[in-house]
């Protein structure tokens, strides 16, 4: 048997303040920037015995997740993947806009949409089955290429929700969108224990 960690790195604040960020390309604030430093620096000072250095570091392409992952794997000599299928989700029309704008145009479809987005893709956006597949395949490919390794995943919110949906057995459960909080450069650790074909995952949220 063999055992695989990922630890799940949300991204910290971001420019642009109180907007819907999905695929929208904006960077750290300063705040952000020091909360990934303490988050990032934390990585390699955990106490959590299952858990050592990263062997790899994997992470989306929007640059609020590659800018933070680029600088710590070049800092630490470590080899880093930056991989489209950890992005967040495409929200369409509705990307970048401001939430107290997207609630004077569209409140009945923003309404509908967090009650179940599994109905209906934001307008020219993603599907969440799609973004879900997506997600789904990106992991698969990571796991595969680095089985057995600590690696390190510099992802967002979304990204990380659905991860946790998939190590509980749940699916097509709105909350853990709409009400499970993830804060700015929270971490998450998933552990595989690869026992044959068959990989079991825990959540470790420490």
């Amino acid at each position: 048997m063999q055992n695989t960690n990922v630890i799940l790195l949300r991204h910290g604040q971001c420019e642009g303040g109180n907007i819907l960020r999905g695929q929208v390309d904006v960077g750290l604030s300063k705040q952000g920037e020091l909360q990934m430093k303490v988050a990032l620096a934390a990585v390699f000072e955990s106490k959590n015995a299952s858990t050592s250095a990263p062997d790899v570091i994997i992470s989306s392409s929007l640059i609020r997740c590659s800018g933070p992952a680029k600088a710590f794997a070049t800092s630490h000599q470590l080899p880093l993947f930056v991989d489209d299928g950890f992005k967040e989700l495409n929200f369409g029309d509705w990307d970048g806009k401001t939430f107290d704008a997207l609630y004077q145009s569209d409140a009945a479809a923003l309404d509908s949409y967090w009650a179940n987005p599994w109905l209906a893709a934001p307008p020219n956006g993603e599907l969440m089955q799609d973004f879900e597949t997506r997600i789904e395949l990106a992991w698969q490919d990571m796991i595969e290429q680095h089985q057995g390794k600590q690696i390190l995943l510099v992802t967002h919110g979304g990204v990380i929700r659905y991860l946790m949906s998939k190590v509980l057995g749940v699916s097509r459960c709105a909350g853990f969108y709409t009400s499970l909080k993830l804060p700015y450069a929270a971490k998450v650790q998933i552990d595989i224990l690869h026992d044959g074909d068959t990989p079991h995952l825990s959540l470790n949220w420490a």
